[in-house]
C-alpha cells in the first residue's frame, strides 16, 4: 500500500482534569441536599404546613335549614381564629380528602366562628348555639338532629384519632338515646379520685 493511502486513526483526545473530582463533587452535593432536608423537617415540626380544609362548611342558618329539610344530622364545628387546637383539627382532620367526604355524606357541616374576642360579642346565631350546647372551649364538635334535645359533644382537641372516632360514633350514640347534652368525655371512665363527668 503506498504511503499516501495509509489509514491513519484520529488522535486521541487528551483527558482533562482529575477523574476523582466528579465523585467528590457529587458527595458534597448529596451532603448539602441531606442537610437542607433535615433543616426543612425541623422547620415543619416547629411550624407545620397548613393544609386546606376540604369540608364545605355552611353558615348556621343555612345549614340548619338544609338539615331540617333533608332530615339530616348536623355537625357543628365551634371554632375561634388563632386557637392552636382549631388550626390542628382543620389541618389534621378536615383537610383529609376521605375524611371530608365522609363528613359531607353523613352530616350537614356547620362552622360556628366565635368572634367574642375580636368584636366583644358574637352574632345572634353564634351566641344562641354556644349557649344551647354549652360551648366554652375551642374547638368543640357537636352532632345534633334539628328539633331534638339530645346531642353529642366533644370539647377540645386531643388528636386526629379521638376527633375521628367521635365523628364516626356520634350518630349511633345519638340514635341509641341517652340524656340531653351527653359529651364524649362522659363515656370515659373516671380517673382515680375523680367523680363521674357530667354533660353540659
Amino acid at each position: 500500500m503506498p504511503p499516501s493511502e495509509a489509514v491513519t486513526s484520529p488522535p486521541r483526545a487528551a483527558r482533562s482534569g482529575p477523574t476523582r473530582a466528579t465523585p467528590v463533587l457529587l458527595l458534597a452535593l448529596a451532603g448539602a441536599l441531606l442537610a437542607a432536608r433535615v433543616t426543612l423537617g425541623i422547620v415543619e415540626q416547629v411550624r407545620p404546613v397548613e393544609r386546606a380544609d376540604r369540608v364545605e362548611w355552611r353558615e348556621p342558618a343555612a345549614g340548619e335549614a338544609e338539615a331540617r329539610d333533608g332530615g339530616r344530622l348536623l355537625l357543628y364545628f365551634f371554632t375561634r381564629d388563632g386557637e392552636p387546637g382549631c388550626r390542628q383539627i382543620s389541618r389534621e382532620v378536615f383537610a383529609d380528602p376521605r375524611g371530608a367526604e365522609r363528613i359531607q355524606r353523613q352530616f350537614v357541616p356547620v362552622r360556628v366562628l366565635d368572634l367574642a374576642r375580636e368584636d366583644g360579642h358574637n352574632p345572634p346565631d353564634v351566641a344562641r348555639l354556644e349557649q344551647e350546647y354549652g360551648v366554652t372551649e375551642f374547638p368543640t364538635l357537636v352532632v345534633a338532629l334539628p328539633g331534638h334535645e339530645r346531642f353529642e359533644k366533644h370539647a377540645g382537641y386531643e388528636g386526629a384519632l379521638a376527633a375521628t372516632q367521635f365523628i364516626s360514633g356520634a350518630p349511633v350514640r345519638l340514635v341509641m338515646g341517652g340524656r340531653r347534652g351527653r359529651s364524649m368525655r362522659d363515656s370515659l371512665p373516671a380517673g382515680p379520685g375523680e367523680g363521674a363527668a357530667t354533660g353540659r
